[in-house]
């Protein structure tokens, strides 16, 4: 996926933090009837800036707008994380808690338990490994001030 990002800071000599506009989430969702902001983003975080670590090949400066390209089967992947785990932990949970015969309470408290700790798990994972991970790398630079 291509997309155009501002540089906010430079890092090192191969590392820039930029800045995207998230519009694309927001122009066409009803909730943004007056087009001023969506009120579902809003109760999200109500941010349409994110900002990422990108690796910088091309030298470019704080304050370049440039396009960033993102692996989009790796950015999937973590969207099946953060979705899917929590469904099969869930599942897990039922599934062994019917297995040592708990009971309909101790069952879905198995299930509940095992909902939580796939939270820990993801969060872990991020900080571990993805938050090392450069996966927005900049790949040309359209403007900047000179």
């Amino acid at each position: 996926m291509r997309t155009k990002a501002t540089v906010v800071e430079i890092v090192d000599k191969d590392v820039a933090i930029v800045s995207v506009q998230r519009r694309a989430a927001c122009d066409g969702c009803h909730k943004n009837a007056d087009g001023k902001e969506c009120s579902v983003c809003t109760l999200l975080g109500g941010d349409r800036e994110s900002r990422s670590r990108a690796a910088n090949k091309v030298g470019a400066l704080a304050g370049d707008t440039v396009i960033v390209e993102s692996h989009t089967r790796r950015i999937l992947s973590y969207a099946a994380l953060v979705f899917m785990l929590p469904v099969l932990m869930s599942i897990l949970g039922f599934a062994l808690g019917s297995l040592f015969s708990m009971g309909e309470g101790g069952t879905l408290l198995c299930a509940l338990a095992c909902f939580l700790l796939s939270f820990v798990c993801i969060w872990l994972y991020s900080r571990i490994v993805i938050s090392k991970r450069l996966d927005v790398e900049i790949v040309e630079i359209v403007s900047g001030d000179l």
